[in-house]
């Protein structure tokens, strides 16, 4: 990935604007905004353009069952590298059965992108002042989590998750979901304003990732606004290699993994690949840790615990 032209996320006087306004307010109020100015006073960031188009393969092999949403981020980065031109794509929304590690993915995409990659779940969300902030007029107001995202973020392309889109149940009043209907529109995110700021932040590079179990739960005019990708179960022949790529990233990312083999014997990949990703990776999570407390580099079936579901299949095909 390299550096393209700068990109200006606010206007310098309208940050200016703000901060002088700042300095007849509390020290409390102060507090609640200095961070976030502090990063905008200088509101240059980059664009990322994505160069290197190898990244994607070894993607293709870990993520199998997410096939299709790779090969339209790759496409995307051949196109526009050709040209040049900064990585964008339209917001895409990923649905499926919990435990696919939609989430994961996303995470390991913008890793291997070489974008920022900020998450927000919609489970956990109680009002649209967490996504767009909090008029200062109430005490708790505050900025909300794109602001910050954006002006945290290095680049102003990251990758920005919202996780769990369709389980937003709150009062239509302050539902977080009424933010999206204009971020996830170019001309609209160009002007995107924290209640809280009150600084327009051109949010217009982002590029969106929703997840979701039941598209059904989510608003038509979102869903008008984001490609729908469905990700399936992964087959067992596929899961073989997502077991194996799921104990990679284990031994890569604990201090202990050096404790272990480099590779995963093919019967414990058998007793894995009938399990969903997320099962794999708890089962795998707790099978080392019991290898090693054994003095074993290898793992082995018995240190896979048995779990409620053995004695049934979980939908793969």
């Amino acid at each position: 990935m390299t550096k393209a032209e700068p990109f200006l996320l606010a206007h310098p006087e309208q940050v200016k604007k703000r901060v002088s306004e700042l300095s007849r307010r509390s020290d409390d109020v102060k507090s609640r905004l200095a961070p976030i100015l502090k990063k905008l006073w200088h509101p240059n960031r980059e664009l990322a353009v994505i160069r290197d188009l190898n990244i994607f393969q070894n993607l293709k092999s870990r993520f199998p069952n997410f096939l299709e949403v790779i090969e339209l981020f790759e496409s995307n980065a051949i196109g526009l590298s050709k040209l040049g031109l900064p990585f964008e794509l339209t917001p895409i929304l990923l649905q499926g059965d919990p435990g696919l590690g939609k989430t994961f993915f996303v995470s390991e995409l913008a890793k291997v992108l070489g974008l920022p990659f900020c998450e927000i779940s919609m489970a956990t969300m109680t009002a649209s002042f967490a996504l767009s902030g909090g008029s200062l007029q109430w005490s708790e107001g505050s900025i909300g989590f794109i602001a910050k995202s954006l002006a945290n973020s290095k680049f102003a392309n990251p990758i920005i998750l919202i996780d769990e889109i369709d389980k937003c149940n709150v009062d239509s009043r302050y539902d977080p979901i009424n933010t999206l209907y204009s971020l996830l529109e170019p001309h609209s995110a160009k002007r995107f304003k924290d209640e809280a700021l009150e600084v327009e932040l051109d949010a217009s590079r982002v590029v969106w990732i929703a997840t979701a179990n039941d598209i059904n739960k989510i608003p038509d005019p979102i869903l008008s606004r984001m490609r729908v990708i469905d990700i399936k179960q992964p087959n067992v022949q596929q899961m073989k290699d997502v077991v194996n790529s799921i104990y990679s990233n284990f031994r890569a990312s604990k201090p202990y993994g050096e404790l272990l083999a480099p590779n995963i014997e093919e019967s414990v990949i058998d007793l894995l690949s009938v399990r969903s990703p997320r099962e794999v990776r708890m089962l795998i999570d707790t099978g080392c840790l019991n290898a090693i407390r054994e003095n074993r580099k290898l793992l082995q079936p018995s240190d896979i615990p048995v779990t409620r579901k053995d004695n049934r299949r979980v939908g793969f095909y």
